[in-house]
């Protein structure tokens, strides 16, 4: 069925379903079941899909996030398997200070919400922490090195890093200066594996938005080629620590 022909046929307006199937708005429970009747679906299906549908009404509160974040938030926190290439420290690892020492350079988000918003990746860092979540990251030794809010608070985060580093269901490996030019380190990525609904989704985010890609195998190529450049893990540590000691 054509997307403006259901859109008719829920008796919707112009452009609703096209916002529904973007993320970008959640369906009431009596809409949801207009749309399994009208689309034929039901059974086992139609109550994953009604999971589905619970989930994305779930607000995102504490965390307080950018307009074009706050479906990421949800697709984090439901997440069984994290994947990452980044040429800095993700949010998601991120200190409170070094959150906002990096917010309060952001051109779109007002100096009033920074606060908040370092406080909520700090929570989702924990949320982390005996989770069955696994996340892989794979991050540019720059993102050692690049003193946001100054040494001491640099010296912070990274020992912070290296407690997650440390954690059973986290693996956090360095791509070294020796090893040149990653596609990942050009342009940093997420990719998501969420249940029920057995979907793998790449984020990236630029200065005033977001993509959310569920045609992924380019970015999952990226991230085996960073995985290939990088040390392994027990190295990475090392140089961590070797990092944080210059810092101290």
């Amino acid at each position: 069925m054509e997307l403006e022909a259901a859109n008719v046929a829920l008796g919707w307006y112009r452009g609703k379903l096209s916002k529904v199937e973007t993320g970008q708005l959640a369906t009431k429970p009596r809409e949801c079941d207009e749309m399994l009747r009208i689309y034929g679906v039901s059974g086992h299906e139609a109550e994953q899909l009604r999971s589905l549908a619970a989930d994305g009404r779930r607000s995102a509160a504490p965390e307080r996030v950018t307009d074009s974040a706050r479906q990421y938030v949800a697709l984090e926190r439901d997440s069984t398997e994290i994947r990452m290439v980044y040429h800095e420290i993700p949010g998601i690892f991120q200190t409170v200070e070094y959150a906002r020492a990096q917010l309060m350079r952001s051109p779109v988000i007002p100096g009033a919400q920074v606060a908040g918003m370092a406080a909520a990746r700090r929570e989702r860092g924990e949320r982390l922490r005996g989770s069955g979540t696994k996340v892989y990251a794979v991050l540019g030794f720059e993102a050692l090195h690049r003193e946001t809010g100054g040494r001491e608070v640099l010296a912070d985060q990274l020992r912070r890093l290296a407690g997650f580093a440390e954690l059973p269901n986290i693996s956090i490996r360095l791509i070294p200066w020796s090893a040149g030019a990653a596609a990942g380190l050009g342009g940093p990525f997420t990719l998501l594996w969420i249940e029920p609904a057995n979907a793998r989704i790449a984020y990236t985010e630029t200065l005033t938005g977001a993509d959310y890609l569920k045609t992924t195998d380019t970015y999952s190529l990226a991230f085996e080629q960073a995985s290939d450049l990088a040390l392994d893990e027990e190295a990475s540590q090392d140089e961590l620590k070797r990092r944080i000691i210059e810092l101290e």
